[in-house]
């Protein structure tokens, strides 16, 4: 098993101050950037676009894509098209998305069940255009014809841009999901079903012991990523190494650092300071 990676997640700033924040994450030893999309605020994709041209080596991400509310050809062109453009670095991390203020002042809920059915249709578009033309699909909610006009060259990423999915502890079909996909973002909630915070440690360790036998007992190969995310104590870093260790050898291969809380007055200036420590190896 290859060393746990680093990102950092751009809680806040515009594009400018994202292309300055990437710049000093790949120059501070960071191995990705990510962004975050709203409905109606910032956009990500231009952004990471921004950061791509200020950086040479670090990913570019989200974390994460609300994939049913896009509409999956948008997207892999986006995507395609900024991998094209960074040389292979995106990251694209997708899962149906948490409703908020943001999403339900613009469009209505359609429902969990429905949403599930568009994130499967929409990873099952979105592959498959990335992997070339002719490409014809036929689901429930998306329909797509083969064609060849001016259509674009493939991602450089082969044989499709990096995509994480996120896949609920205990749910067989939501890890199947992940499974099909090259990473895990794992959803762990509470007793009575809400999303848990702050999940005891062995919970984490659970959600990569079970993709693993999801993905072996549907045949699934090759490399593959487990991601964690949380909000770095950078006074306990003996702490944090301690536990970023135990997540490694439970199969973790990404730790996210990011802070959506923070109570600092100049939200730009604490996130950089996180930047500037470094990735907590």
């Amino acid at each position: 098993m290859t060393g746990m990676q680093y990102g950092i997640v751009l809680t806040t700033g515009d594009a400018a101050d994202v292309a300055e924040l990437a710049a000093l994450a790949e120059e501070a030893g960071w191995d990705a950037v990510f962004g975050w999309e709203p409905v109606w605020g910032v956009d990500a994709w231009v952004a990471l676009t921004a950061a791509a041209m200020r950086t040479t080596r670090v990913k570019l991400g989200t974390m994460l894509t609300p994939l049913p509310r896009r509409k999956p050809w948008d997207l892999a062109s986006t995507t395609a098209t900024l991998d094209r453009l960074s040389g292979g670095r995106v990251i694209l991390s997708v899962g149906m998305g948490a409703l908020h203020d943001n999403w339900l002042a613009f469009e209505r809920d359609q429902g969990k069940k429905t949403r599930a059915e568009l994130l499967d249709e929409g990873l099952d578009v979105m592959f498959g255009l990335w992997g070339g033309q002719p490409f014809g699909y036929q689901g429930k909610h998306y329909q797509v014809t083969p064609t060849t006009h001016m259509a674009p060259d493939p991602p450089v990423q082969e044989p499709r841009i990096t995509t994480w999915c996120v896949g609920l502890l205990g749910s067989r079909m939501s890890m199947s999901r992940a499974a099909r996909c090259d990473g895990l973002l794992p959803n762990i909630t509470t007793a009575d079903g809400q999303f848990d915070m702050n999940p005891p440690l062995q919970l984490w360790l659970d959600a990569a012991r079970e993709i693993r036998t999801v993905r072996s007992d549907l045949g699934h190969t090759g490399t593959y990523d487990v991601v964690h995310e949380a909000t770095t104590d950078w006074n306990d870093l003996d702490a944090t190494r301690e536990k970023i260790a135990t997540l490694h050898d439970g199969g973790y291969t990404w730790y996210l650092d990011s802070d959506w809380h923070t109570e600092h007055d100049d939200q730009l200036t604490a996130l950089r300071a996180r930047i500037e420590n470094g990735p907590p190896r």
